[in-house]
């Protein structure tokens, strides 16, 4: 693998965020003004809570990115590349947490110090683990796979001591038992079943089942659950 892949985290990212609105917000508990207890407190700066917080980040991080040099993809908002001369770097951002690549360390270095000195960050060294996927460096390429991910939903799913199944799909699922009876919890089976979608980033071949279940969302039977698991 020639190219170097970094990991970050920015520190309380949302408090980075400048306000373009007016906003007001009563005193917090604790730190009222005994003098002035009526008053209310005009914010400057974002704060975790508010609704424009998320899209303040972005916009100071953005900015940020743009005055460097970057550019934003117009396939990908979250991607920005950087191209001078003969270097190339591309950054990947998902709310606070980004990954680095480039084809020079010495240009990544530099460009991970200008952050560090704007920004409160945390280097988390070489990718291992990003947005539920992880990452196994070798000479050859990259791996990715999302088994920590596909153990954390058996736990969820209470299924975390089961037993392995030859195919994602029993050969006539039309004749499984429970097929009118509906489930009690359809808010439960969607959410399995959103993680699911995401976990065939990694594992195609359980797909055909996966889009097999989402088809149930709606009205999901037991015999649907019984599927899903």
């Amino acid at each position: 693998m020639q190219w170097d892949i970094k990991q970050m985290d920015v520190k309380n990212a949302f408090l980075h965020g400048d306000l373009a609105e007016t906003v007001y917000m009563q005193q917090p508990a604790g730190f009222v003004d005994k003098a002035h207890p009526d008053h209310v407190c005009l914010l400057h700066k974002a704060i975790y809570g508010l609704k424009q917080a998320p899209r303040a980040w972005f916009d100071k991080f953005s900015n940020f990115l743009l005055e460097f040099g970057f550019v934003c993809s117009k396939l990908d908002p979250s991607l920005f590349v950087y191209s001078q001369k003969q270097d190339v770097i591309m950054l990947l951002l998902y709310v606070d947490d980004m990954v680095i690549t480039g084809n020079n360390s010495a240009a990544m270095d530099k460009f991970m110090s200008d952050i560090k000195t704007n920004f409160r960050m945390k280097d988390l060294g070489q990718m291992h683990y990003f947005l539920g996927i992880q990452a196994h460096f070798h000479q050859e390429g990259l791996f990715l796979c999302q088994q920590k991910y596909a153990e954390d939903l058996l736990a969820v799913a209470a299924m975390s001591d089961c037993s392995p199944v030859s195919t994602p799909l029993p050969l006539q699922p039309h004749k499984t038992p429970h097929q009118t009876e509906l489930f009690e919890n359809p808010t439960y089976f969607r959410s399995l079943a959103g993680k699911l979608q995401y976990l065939t980033l990694t594992r195609p071949d359980i797909q055909f089942a996966v889009n097999f279940i989402c088809q149930k969302m709606h009205a999901p039977t037991v015999s649907d659950f019984n599927h899903l698991k």
